[in-house]
């Protein structure tokens, strides 16, 4: 009904994103969604973090380059993220995708409280995140 979810694998931090991934992404775009959420394991960019896909792996930078390049291209709106077990919201370099960590549900290894997020999109397509501590 015009919301377009797409999950990429992009956990392995030493090849990245690996070619079947690659094929099942490009050939996800449709033109007809008027929203488009990517969901993935790590951040390809992040304003205030190095923990990001390809920190370690020149390769697997150049592949989060271009999966910045494609999230542009496509016009998603929303990416998520959750390796940072921190919750934050961002902007793209380019500014056009919003981008949001999420925290993680437990307690370790977690900057902040255990957490998650709810996405709510409402019927004339505007969307929100939610940041949901667990007490």
């Amino acid at each position: 009904q015009g919301v377009q979810f797409v999950i990429l694998d992009n956990s392995d931090i030493y090849r990245g994103i690996d070619d079947s991934q690659w094929s099942i992404v490009n050939g996800q775009w449709s033109g007809a969604e008027r929203l488009r959420f990517v969901f993935a394991h790590k951040t390809p960019f992040h304003p205030q973090s190095s923990h990001v896909m390809g920190e370690d792996n020149e390769g697997v930078s150049r592949q989060a380059r271009k999966l910045l390049d494609l999230l542009e291209e496509k016009h998603v709106d929303g990416f998520f993220s959750g390796d940072l077990h921190f919750f934050a919201r961002f902007n793209s370099p380019e500014g056009n995708v919003k981008m949001t960590t999420i925290g993680a549900v437990n307690s370790a290894r977690n900057f902040q409280g255990p957490r998650f997020a709810i996405v709510t999109v409402y019927s004339d397509r505007s969307w929100e995140v939610e940041d949901v501590e667990i007490r």
